[in-house]
Protein backbone atom coordinates (compact mmCIF):
# COMPACT_ATOMS: atom_id res chain seq x y z
CA UNK A 1 0.00 0.00 0.00
CA UNK A 2 2.80 2.42 0.91
CA UNK A 3 4.49 1.72 -2.42
CA UNK A 4 1.22 2.47 -4.19
CA UNK A 5 1.06 5.84 -2.46
CA UNK A 6 4.64 6.53 -3.52
CA UNK A 7 3.90 5.75 -7.17
CA UNK A 8 0.70 7.79 -7.01
CA UNK A 9 2.66 10.79 -5.72
CA UNK A 10 5.30 10.47 -8.45
CA UNK A 11 2.65 10.00 -11.12
CA UNK A 12 0.79 13.08 -9.91
CA UNK A 13 3.92 15.19 -10.20
CA UNK A 14 4.72 13.83 -13.65
CA UNK A 15 1.14 14.46 -14.74
CA UNK A 16 1.35 18.05 -13.51
CA UNK A 17 4.61 18.52 -15.42
CA UNK A 18 3.02 17.21 -18.62
CA UNK A 19 -0.36 18.94 -18.41
CA UNK A 20 0.43 22.46 -17.20
CA UNK A 21 2.39 23.67 -20.27
CA UNK A 22 -0.38 22.35 -22.55
CA UNK A 23 -3.41 23.48 -20.55
CA UNK A 24 -2.03 26.99 -20.02
CA UNK A 25 -0.34 27.41 -23.41
CA UNK A 26 -2.35 30.54 -24.23
CA UNK A 27 -1.46 32.19 -20.93
CA UNK A 28 2.20 31.29 -21.38
CA UNK A 29 2.20 33.04 -24.75
CA UNK A 30 1.27 36.42 -23.28
CA UNK A 31 2.46 38.66 -20.47
CA UNK A 32 0.19 37.97 -17.51
CA UNK A 33 -0.17 36.95 -13.86
CA UNK A 34 -0.96 33.30 -14.65
CA UNK A 35 2.41 32.62 -16.27
CA UNK A 36 4.27 34.04 -13.28
CA UNK A 37 2.14 31.99 -10.87
CA UNK A 38 2.96 28.84 -12.87
CA UNK A 39 6.65 29.72 -12.60
CA UNK A 40 6.26 30.17 -8.84
CA UNK A 41 4.40 26.87 -8.45
CA UNK A 42 7.06 24.94 -10.36
CA UNK A 43 9.83 26.58 -8.35
CA UNK A 44 8.01 25.78 -5.10
CA UNK A 45 7.48 22.15 -6.13
CA UNK A 46 11.16 21.80 -7.06
CA UNK A 47 12.06 22.80 -3.49
CA UNK A 48 9.39 20.69 -1.79
CA UNK A 49 10.14 17.56 -3.83
CA UNK A 50 13.64 17.39 -2.36
CA UNK A 51 12.18 16.86 1.09
CA UNK A 52 9.53 14.29 0.22
CA UNK A 53 11.72 11.20 0.43
CA UNK A 54 13.26 12.28 3.74
CA UNK A 55 9.88 13.20 5.22
CA UNK A 56 8.24 9.86 4.47
CA UNK A 57 11.21 7.48 4.25
CA UNK A 58 10.78 6.33 7.86
CA UNK A 59 7.28 5.06 7.02
CA UNK A 60 8.65 2.52 4.55
CA UNK A 61 10.21 -0.88 5.31
CA UNK A 62 14.00 -1.01 5.05
CA UNK A 63 13.75 -3.08 1.85
CA UNK A 64 11.79 -0.31 0.12
CA UNK A 65 13.62 2.79 1.31
CA UNK A 66 16.09 2.77 -1.56
CA UNK A 67 13.19 2.61 -4.04
CA UNK A 68 11.52 5.75 -2.72
CA UNK A 69 13.15 8.44 -4.84
CA UNK A 70 11.86 11.93 -5.62
CA UNK A 71 15.10 13.88 -5.99
CA UNK A 72 15.28 13.17 -9.73
CA UNK A 73 12.08 15.18 -10.24
CA UNK A 74 13.32 18.36 -8.55
CA UNK A 75 15.62 19.51 -11.40
CA UNK A 76 12.83 18.90 -13.91
CA UNK A 77 10.50 21.26 -12.08
CA UNK A 78 13.25 23.82 -11.60
CA UNK A 79 13.93 23.65 -15.34
CA UNK A 80 10.22 24.05 -16.10
CA UNK A 81 10.06 27.06 -13.77
CA UNK A 82 13.02 28.67 -15.55
CA UNK A 83 11.59 27.91 -18.99
CA UNK A 84 8.32 29.62 -18.08
CA UNK A 85 10.15 32.68 -16.74
CA UNK A 86 12.48 32.92 -19.73
CA UNK A 87 9.47 32.70 -22.02
CA UNK A 88 7.94 35.68 -20.22
CA UNK A 89 11.20 37.65 -20.44
CA UNK A 90 11.45 36.99 -24.18
CA UNK A 91 7.86 38.15 -24.68
CA UNK A 92 8.53 41.35 -22.75
CA UNK A 93 11.73 42.05 -24.69
CA UNK A 94 9.97 41.38 -28.00
CA UNK A 95 7.22 43.87 -27.15
CA UNK A 96 9.74 46.47 -26.03
CA UNK A 97 11.77 46.10 -29.22
CA UNK A 98 8.60 46.48 -31.27
CA UNK A 99 7.83 49.70 -29.40
CA UNK A 100 11.34 51.08 -29.97
CA UNK A 101 11.14 50.16 -33.65
CA UNK A 102 8.36 52.75 -33.91
CA UNK A 103 10.92 55.50 -33.24
CA UNK A 104 12.51 54.74 -36.63
CA UNK A 105 16.02 54.87 -35.21
CA UNK A 106 15.34 58.25 -33.53
CA UNK A 107 16.10 60.00 -36.82
CA UNK A 108 15.23 63.67 -37.46
CA UNK A 109 13.70 64.30 -34.05
CA UNK A 110 14.11 68.06 -34.67
CA UNK A 111 11.08 67.67 -36.96
CA UNK A 112 7.84 67.72 -34.98
CA UNK A 113 6.30 64.66 -36.64
CA UNK A 114 9.41 62.55 -36.06
CA UNK A 115 9.77 63.77 -32.49
CA UNK A 116 6.15 62.89 -31.69
CA UNK A 117 6.68 59.44 -33.20
CA UNK A 118 9.81 58.90 -31.11
CA UNK A 119 8.06 60.19 -27.98
CA UNK A 120 5.17 57.80 -28.59
CA UNK A 121 7.67 54.94 -28.73
CA UNK A 122 9.21 56.00 -25.42
CA UNK A 123 5.72 56.28 -23.91
CA UNK A 124 4.94 52.75 -25.10
CA UNK A 125 8.16 51.45 -23.55
CA UNK A 126 7.23 53.11 -20.26
CA UNK A 127 3.70 51.64 -20.41
CA UNK A 128 4.96 48.10 -21.09
CA UNK A 129 7.48 48.30 -18.26
CA UNK A 130 4.84 49.61 -15.86
CA UNK A 131 2.60 46.66 -16.70
CA UNK A 132 5.47 44.21 -16.22
CA UNK A 133 6.45 45.86 -12.94
CA UNK A 134 2.92 45.47 -11.54
CA UNK A 135 2.96 41.75 -12.32
CA UNK A 136 6.55 40.82 -11.55
CA UNK A 137 7.23 42.94 -8.48
CA UNK A 138 4.30 41.54 -6.53
CA UNK A 139 4.54 37.91 -7.63
CA UNK A 140 8.14 36.94 -8.40
CA UNK A 141 10.63 36.02 -5.73
CA UNK A 142 12.89 39.05 -5.10
CA UNK A 143 15.96 37.38 -6.63
CA UNK A 144 14.03 36.34 -9.75
CA UNK A 145 12.50 39.81 -10.05
CA UNK A 146 15.89 41.50 -9.82
CA UNK A 147 17.48 39.22 -12.40
CA UNK A 148 14.57 39.42 -14.84
CA UNK A 149 13.96 43.16 -14.62
CA UNK A 150 17.68 43.93 -14.93
CA UNK A 151 17.81 41.85 -18.10
CA UNK A 152 14.80 43.66 -19.58
CA UNK A 153 16.09 47.13 -18.71
CA UNK A 154 19.54 46.33 -20.09
CA UNK A 155 17.92 45.43 -23.42
CA UNK A 156 15.98 48.72 -23.53
CA UNK A 157 18.86 51.02 -22.59
CA UNK A 158 21.35 49.25 -24.86
CA UNK A 159 18.99 49.41 -27.82
CA UNK A 160 18.17 53.11 -27.42
CA UNK A 161 21.84 54.06 -26.92
CA UNK A 162 22.85 52.02 -29.95
CA UNK A 163 20.15 53.56 -32.17
CA UNK A 164 21.20 57.10 -31.27
CA UNK A 165 24.89 56.35 -31.75
CA UNK A 166 24.15 54.98 -35.23
CA UNK A 167 22.78 58.36 -36.41
CA UNK A 168 25.17 59.77 -38.99
CA UNK A 169 23.93 63.37 -39.04
CA UNK A 170 22.47 65.10 -35.98
CA UNK A 171 21.27 68.71 -36.20
CA UNK A 172 21.82 71.07 -33.27
CA UNK A 173 18.09 71.14 -32.42
CA UNK A 174 18.07 67.35 -32.69
CA UNK A 175 20.58 66.92 -29.88
CA UNK A 176 18.23 68.69 -27.47
CA UNK A 177 15.25 66.60 -28.53
CA UNK A 178 17.19 63.35 -28.17
CA UNK A 179 18.35 64.46 -24.75
CA UNK A 180 14.76 65.28 -23.81
CA UNK A 181 13.60 61.79 -24.82
CA UNK A 182 16.30 60.12 -22.72
CA UNK A 183 15.41 62.27 -19.72
CA UNK A 184 11.72 61.46 -20.21
CA UNK A 185 12.53 57.75 -20.09
CA UNK A 186 14.59 58.00 -16.90
CA UNK A 187 12.11 60.29 -15.14
CA UNK A 188 9.31 57.78 -15.67
CA UNK A 189 11.37 54.73 -14.74
CA UNK A 190 13.04 56.01 -11.58
CA UNK A 191 10.69 53.99 -9.34
CA UNK A 192 11.46 50.87 -11.34
CA UNK A 193 15.22 51.36 -11.08
CA UNK A 194 14.80 51.86 -7.33
CA UNK A 195 12.86 48.59 -7.09
CA UNK A 196 15.76 46.70 -8.68
CA UNK A 197 18.35 48.37 -6.48
CA UNK A 198 16.44 47.66 -3.25
CA UNK A 199 17.07 43.91 -3.52
CA UNK A 200 20.48 42.46 -2.74
CA UNK A 201 22.01 39.30 -4.16
CA UNK A 202 20.37 37.06 -1.58
CA UNK A 203 16.95 38.25 -2.63
CA UNK A 204 16.26 40.18 0.57
CA UNK A 205 15.49 43.86 0.92
CA UNK A 206 18.34 45.93 2.24
CA UNK A 207 18.95 49.59 2.90
CA UNK A 208 22.42 49.77 1.39
CA UNK A 209 22.76 47.51 -1.68
CA UNK A 210 26.12 45.91 -2.30
CA UNK A 211 25.88 46.33 -6.08
CA UNK A 212 25.11 49.51 -7.98
CA UNK A 213 22.56 49.87 -10.75
CA UNK A 214 25.44 50.25 -13.18
CA UNK A 215 26.71 46.82 -12.17
CA UNK A 216 23.28 45.29 -12.71
CA UNK A 217 22.41 47.23 -15.87
CA UNK A 218 25.65 48.24 -17.66
CA UNK A 219 23.93 50.19 -20.45
CA UNK A 220 22.23 52.47 -17.91
CA UNK A 221 25.56 54.22 -17.34
CA UNK A 222 26.14 54.50 -21.08
CA UNK A 223 22.72 55.98 -21.90
CA UNK A 224 22.96 58.48 -19.06
CA UNK A 225 26.37 59.60 -20.28
CA UNK A 226 25.10 59.81 -23.85
CA UNK A 227 22.46 62.28 -22.68
CA UNK A 228 25.26 64.42 -21.23
CA UNK A 229 27.36 64.18 -24.40
CA UNK A 230 24.51 65.46 -26.57
CA UNK A 231 24.99 69.05 -25.38
CA UNK A 232 28.74 68.98 -24.69
CA UNK A 233 31.17 71.14 -26.69
CA UNK A 234 33.58 69.23 -28.93
CA UNK A 235 36.59 69.86 -26.68
CA UNK A 236 34.70 68.52 -23.68
CA UNK A 237 33.74 65.34 -25.53
CA UNK A 238 37.39 64.86 -26.44
CA UNK A 239 38.51 65.53 -22.87
CA UNK A 240 36.17 62.95 -21.32
CA UNK A 241 37.38 60.39 -23.85
CA UNK A 242 41.03 61.12 -23.02
CA UNK A 243 40.27 60.81 -19.30
CA UNK A 244 39.04 57.26 -19.87
CA UNK A 245 35.59 58.08 -18.54
CA UNK A 246 33.76 57.12 -21.73
CA UNK A 247 35.51 53.77 -21.90
CA UNK A 248 34.42 53.11 -18.33
CA UNK A 249 30.87 53.93 -19.39
CA UNK A 250 30.96 51.34 -22.17
CA UNK A 251 31.73 53.51 -25.20
CA UNK A 252 33.90 52.21 -28.02
CA UNK A 253 36.36 54.49 -29.79
CA UNK A 254 34.55 54.06 -33.11
CA UNK A 255 31.25 55.09 -31.48
CA UNK A 256 32.73 58.31 -30.11
CA UNK A 257 34.39 59.10 -33.45
CA UNK A 258 31.13 58.57 -35.34
CA UNK A 259 29.25 60.60 -32.72
CA UNK A 260 31.63 63.54 -33.21
CA UNK A 261 31.28 63.34 -36.99
CA UNK A 262 27.49 63.23 -36.70
CA UNK A 263 27.16 66.30 -34.48
CA UNK A 264 30.08 68.58 -35.31
CA UNK A 265 30.77 70.04 -38.75
CA UNK A 266 34.09 69.30 -40.43
CA UNK A 267 36.73 71.76 -39.22
CA UNK A 268 40.39 71.90 -38.20
CA UNK A 269 39.27 71.49 -34.56
CA UNK A 270 37.25 68.38 -35.38
CA UNK A 271 40.21 66.89 -37.25
CA UNK A 272 42.46 67.62 -34.28
CA UNK A 273 40.01 66.05 -31.82
CA UNK A 274 39.61 62.94 -33.96
CA UNK A 275 43.41 62.60 -34.11
CA UNK A 276 43.51 62.75 -30.32
CA UNK A 277 40.95 59.96 -30.13
CA UNK A 278 42.96 57.81 -32.52
CA UNK A 279 46.17 58.36 -30.56
CA UNK A 280 44.57 57.38 -27.25
CA UNK A 281 44.45 53.66 -26.57
CA UNK A 282 42.90 51.77 -23.64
Amino acid sequence: MRLDFYHAARDSLLLYEAIIPVKFERQLDSINHSAVLIHNDCHYLSQEILGLAFEYRSDFPASMKELVVFADLAPRFQMLAEEVLQRQIKLVIYNLKQAIDGADGFQNTHQMKQYESAKLSIDQVIFILEKVYIIWHHLLLPSAYKRSMSMVLETVFARIANDILLLDDIAAEETLQLQRLIHLLFENLSYLLDSVLSINQTGKLQEFPARTLHDLIPSLRKLRKLADLLDMPLKSVTAVWESGELVNHGFKQSEVEDFIRAIFADSPLRKECLRKLESTSY
